[in-house]
């Protein structure tokens, strides 16, 4: 199981309680493709939401 490189560091950004505006201001980028990413992570993680993803991709050391 991989992920890209933006879906890592934003599930990275998501388990330290950051918020989807906080990272869209971070990275200078638009909060719908912040959404993206982290909704193609669940799929890739298989699970079904964003706190499923991250503490899959932190028992995965992905994260």
């Amino acid at each position: 199981m991989k992920l890209s490189t933006a879906q890592t560091i934003y599930l990275r950004w998501i388990s330290q309680g950051k918020s989807l505006l906080n990272i869209a201001e971070i990275e200078k980028k638009h909060v719908s493709d912040i959404q993206q990413h982290l909704d193609a992570a669940i799929v890739a993680l298989n699970v079904t939401s964003l706190s499923a993803a991250v503490a899959k991709a932190k028992a995965l050391k992905l994260i």
